[in-house]
């Protein structure tokens, strides 16, 4: 199978298991226990050195209700119970303003709490440039050059900076005050907090106080500013007022204009004579007709008596009666007596005498209409002619009037504009001393027993849970950087083989003989009891009778599998295997330097070359039997060691091989640099990839492994090298030690 048949596996970064997890934190464990006590031990020194702190609150309400003393609205309105009054007012009570007044009231400049030495001294201080000064201490005590130079800076700066001292004063104290309010209600509550109780008890009381105060004091200033203001302007309106009405009054003697009841005269006199005028002119018209209408009955021969239905007169009425009760009788008397008879003369008499009362009561009234008639229409003439010379005089001052209203209307405004605010003046007079505030002291501050701060179990806790967290954070990032794998659990998860092994780190590495031989220096050690399970993984990958042929492989150089390859074989030859170890490194020959340090005389190279037999190169250890090939002898090679390993010399010489040995453990070069690792796979029937411990890449290993092609399902599974003892217990999943609970690795050959 070629390289590009196998996609490129990233299940290690895709992949975070419960295992995974609990690998990195066994392998991190004593970082982290480490990181957790330092940190939680320094933390709790540093906690119980800290001062005690005390919080005492005081609770302040904003009362919405109308609080008025009189009925008379004041200058400021009261505060309303809203959610942004409420969040305003706790921001004025934490304002520089209240926090200074507090101060000064409380005589808080020389607070210790509040104060502290110069800036430049506390600077030159933590650079150790100067020290504390001292109460104790005399002048001359303490004159050192440095002490000198920043007294005379402090004391210059002393005065100059003196706002900048109040604003810090100020900071400190905003420091140790807490305003805020108390869920969605109207109250406000306020802390304090002091390494004296009393005094965070006292100040939390004060600042609430100064807090009810200013209220006062602001209304008071704002009446007081009203009524300036009012004063201002009254006295400027008292003037104004003034010149309106001397302008109207100027005007009208200058029109002869005169006004009675609010109203111009000639306009009074022309709406009286106007009235006067209709009335007289109804008055003429009602004695016309009853003079006409008289007239016209006498004109037509009439009776005078009929006259008395039109002048509707009691007394013609009432002679009119006798009239008709004479008439009356006297027709009674006539069929009765004749014309002779003295009651009928009496009567007759009476009727003649009754006719003549009544025609001159007619006449009388006839005369009275007449005379009525012309008299009301002499009085139509002249209120006609009065109406006139009325009417003319007012055409006359029309204009005159106009201006004249237009002045009045505005001394009018300004009269109305000048009485409004000379009552409002008044009535802010008269209730500017009886102002209330708006808020209330609900619960004033005690003094607490106990401190609030510092919280010592909790900054404890928190360090230590803080230090866990970041050991863990650090214990997986140092897990996630490191290029090459570290556990069991992560070989088959990222190259898709099993693990086979985790070997420890030799000590004393650099004897390279000792390395290769370990299995016999140091049999009861950690190295060794290791090689011994990874022969136990290979031989149940193999349940065959048959010879086999075990190739080492490694992606990179000095990954170590030359020293695994050795004693691999070694055990194999000391268990009565009959096993040969290979140097197939024809181009480096690292182990065949390392076995063989004066040199051999002839090597598999000589005898791929001039066809001798490979018998002849064959050495043997008389310790424990292994036969071991070296690589090549001390003639130069005229060939490439690739054209050499694929040469049919090569295939003979590993079946003459495989005739004489059950186990050919061969040492090959590393796979990504040359090609003679791909060519002995080949001959493989199973091999052992080897990867050092959390070096080599994850990425190289996978790109090694897929350039064997076809015989990367020869891989037995992976060898994890050079791992720290203290690892392996998460690198084998299982302890390793050797006799006497220590591992023995630097025991002599």
């Amino acid at each position: 199978m070629r390289e590009d048949e196998h996609p490129p596996q990233d299940d290690s970064e895709g992949s975070i298991t419960l295992s995974y997890m609990l690998g990195v934190l066994r392998q991190s464990a004593r970082l982290i226990a480490a990181l957790v006590v330092v940190a939680t031990l320094a933390v709790a020194g540093a906690a119980w050195t800290l001062p005690n702190r005390y919080d005492a609150s005081a609770t302040v309400q904003i009362d919405p209700r109308r609080k008025s003393i009189s009925n008379v609205e004041g200058v400021v309105s009261d505060l309303k119970a809203d959610q942004s009054t409420v969040e305003s007012e706790v921001e004025v009570i934490k304002s520089k303003e209240v926090t200074l007044k507090v101060i000064e009231l409380l005589n808080l400049r020389e607070d210790p709490e509040l104060t502290g030495e110069p800036l430049i001294r506390r600077l030159l201080q933590k650079v150790g440039l100067a020290r504390p000064r001292l109460a104790s201490t005399s002048a001359a005590e303490a004159a050192s050059p440095v002490d000198a130079i920043t007294d005379i800076l402090a004391a210059y700066t002393s005065n100059a900076v003196r706002y900048l001292e109040r604003d810090e004063i100020a900071a400190a104290f905003s420091d140790r005050m807490k305003v805020s309010r108390v869920r969605n209600t109207t109250l406000i509550e306020i802390r304090f907090s002091s390494a004296d109780p009393l005094k965070a008890a006292r100040i939390a009381n004060t600042v609430a106080e100064v807090y009810i105060k200013d209220q006062i004091d602001d209304k008071t200033r704002a009446a007081n500013t009203a009524m300036q203001l009012l004063e201002d302007k009254l006295g400027d309106l008292r003037r104004r007022v003034a010149d309106a009405e001397y302008k109207v009054e100027q005007f009208k003697a200058q029109n002869n204009i005169f006004d009675s009841e609010g109203h111009v005269l000639s306009e009074k006199q022309l709406a009286r004579v106007l009235e006067q005028t209709v009335m007289a002119r109804n008055a003429t018209a009602e004695a016309q007709a009853k003079y006409e209408q008289a007239k016209r009955v006498i004109g037509r021969g009439g009776n005078k008596g009929d006259i008395a239905d039109v002048m509707q007169s009691q007394t013609i009425r009432q002679l009119k009666e006798d009239l008709a009760r004479l008439t009356r009788r006297e027709a009674e008397l006539g069929t009765r007596y004749g014309s002779k008879h003295p009651e009928m003369q009496k009567v007759q008499a009476e009727i003649a005498d009754a006719t003549v009362q009544l025609n001159r009561e007619v006449d009388r009234l006839f005369a009275n209409l007449k005379n009525d008639f012309e008299i009301a229409e002499s009085r139509e003439q002249q209120l006609a002619t009065a109406l006139t010379s009325a009417k003319e005089q007012q055409a006359q001052t029309k204009e005159a009037v106009v201006t004249l209203n237009a002045l009045q209307r505005d001394a009018m405004s300004s009269k109305q504009l000048f009485e409004a605010l000379l009552t409002r003046y008044k009535q802010t007079a008269e209730t500017q001393d009886l102002q209330l505030a708006d808020a209330k002291i609900v619960e004033r501050a005690g003094v607490p027993l106990s401190p609030a701060a510092p919280k010592r179990k909790v900054f404890v806790l928190a360090a230590a849970f803080g230090a866990l967290g970041l050991g863990i954070v650090i214990a997986f990032a140092i897990d996630l950087m490191a290029p090459g794998l570290a556990r069991a659990e992560d070989v088959k998860r990222a190259l898709e083989h099993e693990h086979l092994a985790s070997v420890p780190m030799v000590e004393g590495s650099r004897e390279q003989l000792r390395a290769a031989r370990l299995m016999l220096a140091d049999p009861d050690g950690v190295f060794a009891e290791t090689i011994r399970g990874l022969r136990h993984e290979i031989d149940a990958g193999w349940p065959y009778q048959a010879p086999r042929i075990i190739m080492m492989a490694s992606s990179m150089p000095n990954e170590g599998k030359s020293a695994i390859a050795s004693n691999l074989a070694h055990h194999l030859a000391l268990t009565g295997v009959r096993t040969l170890l290979v140097d197939a490194d024809l181009r480096k020959a690292s182990l065949t330097r390392v076995l063989c340090p004066g040199g051999a005389e002839l090597g598999a190279r000589e005898c791929l070359e001039t066809r001798r037999p490979v018998e002849d190169a064959i050495l043997r250890d008389q310790v424990s039997g292994l036969c071991f090939l070296p690589a090549h002898g001390p003639t130069q090679s005229r060939l490439n060691p690739s054209e050499l390993l694929v040469s049919p010399m090569m295939t003979g010489m590993i079946g003459r091989l495989k005739e004489h040995f059950d186990a050919i453990v061969i040492d090959c070069p590393p796979v990504l640099p040359v090609v003679d690792a791909r060519i002995l796979a080949d001959f493989a029937d199973q091999i052992v990839f080897v990867m050092t411990w959390r070096k080599t890449p994850k990425e190289l290993a996978r790109r090694a492994l897929r350039n064997l092609g076809a015989n990367e399902r020869k891989v037995m599974g992976v060898v994890l090298n050079q791992v720290e003892e203290r690892k392996l217990i998460d690198a084998n999943n299982y302890p390793l030690r050797a006799r006497g609970g220590e591992p023995v690795l630097d025991r002599a050959a």
